[in-house]
């Protein structure tokens, strides 16, 4: 008897950007797939022109997933420029494919890290994103402490997720208007809706429970000792602010942004299995950064 294995087909857009239409895209390839056993899922890229290769963070998250349920991934009709930012910043040798020199130094590698990869984690966050020659001057106190803040939204994934892997990536945009630099931290446990209600016992939706939980001191983590137990933003929201970029988050069906210092947020027609955070970086910029004082506090330039 011939048996003809199913397959799953997800057509990308035009364009994929670290933007509210990029992100809804993924929370539907989701639902398009969640189901999917023993499949064979094709992602057709014969219809895109432009991929944000930071936001392979997210498509890996997803992808890892369905292998798991024993699902085959395939690539499709990639472009030219798209299979070669994929290949650099390795997203394609983590599915089977190859694996290029990023000689442009323009990508910051994707990543599937334990909250036991500390040490790694650290590492490539102050050399690969912050020590890029292009970023904005920053003391020594305020390296560590931007540093130490983006390493607090990796735990904080996994501790609030309730997860065992945070995956993700980074691109240096440097023809963009201003040049930029996008990172993109991803989680597949609870969500900031999930996670919110329950400890307020309450029923917010997607987007309210996002505005709950980037309030200072709000947290749904018992704090413990001085170490709050928040999402670890403020002092990367208070960098945002000053440099002019932007921060986004997406859980279940909410959407927030802070763009130069505007808060917008927006209900999503398809859930999110978990949490993405992007932060990107105006690195058209010519401030000095520093701490008004070196125990942790606002940073000033």
């Amino acid at each position: 008897m011939l048996i003809l294995k199913e397959m799953k087909r997800i057509v990308l857009p035009q364009r994929v950007c670290s933007d509210s239409n990029g992100y809804s895209f993924f929370a539907e390839m989701h639902e398009s797939i969640s189901s999917a056993f023993s499949e064979t899922i094709i992602i057709d890229f014969s219809l895109n022109g432009w991929f944000e290769a930071n936001l392979s963070a997210i498509l890996g998250s997803l992808l890892s997933k369905a292998q798991e349920n024993f699902n085959n991934i395939l690539f499709e009709k990639l472009p030219v420029k798209q299979r070669e930012i994929l290949s650099r910043n390795h997203f394609l040798a983590s599915f089977g494919g190859e694996k290029l020199d990023d000689y442009n130094n323009t990508t910051i590698k994707y990543r599937r890290n334990r909250l036991t990869d500390d040490k790694l984690i650290h590492h490539f966050l102050s050399s690969d994103l912050l020590g890029k020659e292009e970023f904005p001057k920053l003391s020594s106190a305020a390296h560590k402490e931007i540093e130490r803040s983006i390493f607090e939204i990796f735990s904080n994934a996994i501790i609030h997720g309730n997860c065992e892997f945070v995956y993700s990536c980074g691109q240096y945009f440097p023809r963009k208007t201003p040049p930029r630099i996008d990172f993109t931290i991803v989680d597949l446990g609870n969500t900031i809706k999930y996670n919110t209600n329950n400890f307020l016992k309450a029923k917010l939706s997607g987007k309210e429970a996002i505005e709950w939980a980037v309030v200072e001191n709000h947290t749904t983590k018992p704090k413990e000792g001085n170490i709050p137990g928040g999402l670890g933003l403020k002092i990367i929201s208070e960098f945002v602010k000053l440099n002019k970029g932007k921060l986004q988050i997406v859980s279940s069906d909410g959407f927030w942004e802070l763009n130069k210092g505007v808060q917008i947020s927006d209900s999503m027609k398809y859930e999110f299995p978990g949490t993405i955070v992007n932060i990107e970086f105006n690195l058209d910029d010519a401030s000095f950064y520093y701490l008004t004082v070196e125990d942790i506090e606002d940073i000033k330039f």
